[in-house]
């Protein structure tokens, strides 16, 4: 819970322009359309299509920009439950991407370690035996811990670090459900047309 509150905190102090806000609108007519269909008593989980619309849409909103969420509806649905579904799928999103970061960490550290053990052979054997079949496969050794290292901690986690930030913006958008008659609206645009 502290590292949403810091990443809250974190997001804030990079948004301090709060008048530029974002609308991301969804159309979803039915409840199965804004959560998942295998609920059965109540609606607390969030349908994964929306989620990946909602990632894909805040995607290509720039970073300093504040997000709305507005999710048009024909069902009469609870907002409450919909928040709920919204923020529950999101935060524990936001977790398992918190844990990427540290298992992403742990694999690093341990390549690194892996990198610099088989560099040490690597000398030691140079020193003692000069065996040039012995020495490369060292060296091959020792350069793809390292690199794997390097790749892992500089290239993959900035990957999820990005991850984690869109779910943090998503989380903290301002979530709004509007009801309406899709049906009254459909038959308006053919008389108008």
């Amino acid at each position: 819970m502290e590292v949403v509150k810091n990443l809250k905190e974190e997001l804030k102090n990079k948004n301090d322009d709060f008048d530029d806000i974002e609308t991301i609108n969804i159309k979803a007519e039915n409840k199965a359309a804004i959560f998942s269909d295998y609920n059965y008593d109540s609606n607390e989980v969030l349908n994964p299509n929306l989620e990946a619309f909602l990632v894909e849409k805040a995607k290509s909103i720039p970073p300093k920009s504040n997000l709305r969420v507005k999710i048009f509806t024909d069902d009469c649905v609870d907002e409450n439950e919909v928040k709920v579904a919204y923020k529950n799928k999101l935060k524990g999103d936001f977790e398992e991407l918190e844990q990427e970061l540290k298992r992403n960490m742990l694999f690093a550290l341990t390549m690194l370690i892996l990198g610099v053990l088989f560099m040490g052979f690597l000398i030691l054997e140079m020193h003692f035996l000069n065996n040039y079949i012995l020495s490369t496969i060292l060296e091959i050794a020792a350069w793809v811990f390292i690199w794997e290292a390097v790749d892992s901690f500089f290239l993959e986690r900035s990957a999820i670090k990005r991850k984690r930030y869109q779910m943090a913006r998503l989380y903290y958008a301002e979530l709004e459900v509007v009801t309406l008659d899709f049906d009254k609206i459909d038959k308006k645009e053919t008389k108008n047309a």
